[in-house]
């Protein structure tokens, strides 16, 4: 059988993942393994004459295409989300069509399942059925049992493909719309109070987009910057290199680290205004995203607004709509809306709703409570810096020391004797049917104390 890697790591036969297909290859040597580096050689892919078709040949040839990618920020690279929007615009999609696919991903387990979620679902939507994926993180490979589990997953995946089963899709179609946007007039601008906004767009000219952004900027007069992508002058995709790791310095010399820190990070309101492509925004906007990685594994916008326009099918695209809503939540900051053009009758009043909410959260400096992807990412970031990548990765490690990252909790020494003191009582059979009987009562108590402790509710009772 013949199995077609997708290899979407930019360091090609370097990359970490392309180590876990060698060991299938080596495991399975009845079966032919080819690997194309997508991620390497994704100029070459998309400019040089021939090179697209041959790979698209290599597709065509396999029965069985293998996705094999690191993970970077929650989805593939950018130079795989490139290569993918080069088959739909290239009409090259028949080639993958009924062939069945499967998904390796390394990563540290950040955000895999979106990762995965991606690759699946534009599998299906090129029309193949996924016998199933295998997500490691980085050294799995070097135990014994991680070992067992990839040969496992591996027969599975060469047996199933040989019976030729018929697999359910999990993802829904994408619906095809071109809604048409016509905006009404524009209102008043809001009283910004200073605050600046950033609109960041990758707009087409005369595009629903582009008729959104400046919708968007008139709400705020002269405080609104529309600036596009392009001005961030990349020169290519994020690397893998972690050259940056050490003093959060990016080993391109192009503009995009003088304009994130000189445009983005001076902003108090930040709106990405991005056209939807293949289930995700373009693979510009992903290339901005896995090239703010210099920055290390830290919140980058925390305590800004970050508002989302949209073109295209937005809410049906999943892992979209996940995706961005995580990212402002790991990111620190406030997401206070999102609009599409999705129903274009209610976009004008969307985003005058969302420009005023953006005002509003800036003035009074509101950062919704984190939720679990914020809080569980935190944790990983947390233990993987400190167990081992603190040696290579100190620009982290020093703003983890100086910022309280470090919040493990055996450091809570006072709740630790509080906690270790109620395990000896309830260890009394007698102390413990009591804690049953007024288990509600005692769990609600603290809480109820602060209404009528609470300093808050006293300045507000004065203030009214």
């Amino acid at each position: 059988m013949k199995i077609c890697v997708l290899n979407g790591s930019p360091k090609g036969q370097d990359s970490i993942t392309i180590q876990y297909v060698r060991f299938l290859e080596s495991a399975f040597p009845s079966h032919t393994f080819v690997v194309e580096d997508i991620g390497q050689k994704i100029h070459a892919i998309e400019t040089k004459e021939g090179e697209f078709d041959r790979v698209i040949k290599s597709v065509s040839s396999a029965e069985i295409i293998l996705f094999a990618t690191p993970v970077y920020y929650m989805l593939v690279p950018a130079q795989l989300k490139r290569f993918i929007e080069l088959v739909f615009s290239r009409n090259a999609a028949s080639a993958f069509d009924r062939k069945y696919a499967a998904v390796i991903t390394t990563s540290i387990h950040y955000f895999d399942h979106t990762a995965h979620t991606y690759l699946s679902s534009i599998a299906e939507d090129l029309g193949m059925p996924v016998l199933g994926s295998f997500s490691a993180k980085m050294y799995d490979l070097l135990e014994e049992s991680r070992q067992e589990e990839l040969v496992i997953f591996g027969t599975m995946l060469f047996d199933s493909a040989a019976k030729h089963p018929v697999i359910q899709r999990r993802s829904a179609p994408v619906p095809v719309a071109d809604p048409h946007y016509l905006p009404g007039p524009i209102p008043l601008p809001f009283d910004t109070g200073g605050k600046s906004i950033l609109i960041l767009t990758d707009a087409a000219p005369g595009s629903n987009l582009e008729k959104m952004v400046q919708r968007a900027a008139a709400c705020c007069g002269r405080s609104a910057s529309i600036v596009s992508l392009e001005e961030a002058k990349m020169k290519g995709g994020c690397l893998g290199c972690c050259r940056c790791a050490f003093e959060n310095i990016c080993v391109y010399e192009d503009g995009y680290t003088g304009f994130v820190k000189k445009v983005v990070l001076p902003a108090d309101i930040i709106i990405f205004a991005a056209t939807v492509k293949d289930r995700y925004f373009s693979s510009q906007f992903k290339q901005f995203f896995d090239r703010s990685f210099f920055l290390g594994h830290v919140p980058k916008l925390s305590g800004k607004q970050i508002g989302i326009l949209a073109q295209g099918p937005f809410a049906s695209s999943s892992p979209l709509p996940e995706i961005m809503t995580s990212y402002a939540g790991c990111e620190g900051a406030n997401l206070t809306g999102i609009v599409t053009d999705e129903e274009p009758g209610l976009i004008d009043s969307r985003i005058d709703s969302l420009m005023e909410t953006c005002i509003r959260s800036a003035h009074a400096g509101y950062v919704s409570p984190s939720q679990f992807p914020a809080i569980g990412g935190h944790k990983i970031f947390r233990d993987e810096i400190w167990g081992s990548m603190r040696a290579v990765f100190r620009a982290d490690d020093r703003y983890y020391r100086n910022n309280g990252g470090y919040d493990f909790p055996q450091y809570q020494y006072g709740r630790r004797f509080r906690t270790a003191l109620l395990a000896l009582m309830l260890s009394f059979p007698a102390a413990r049917k009591e804690a049953e009987r007024t288990m509600k009562e005692h769990m609600v108590q603290p809480i109820r104390q602060v209404l009528s402790t609470s300093p808050v509710l006293k300045r507000l009772q004065k203030e009214n």
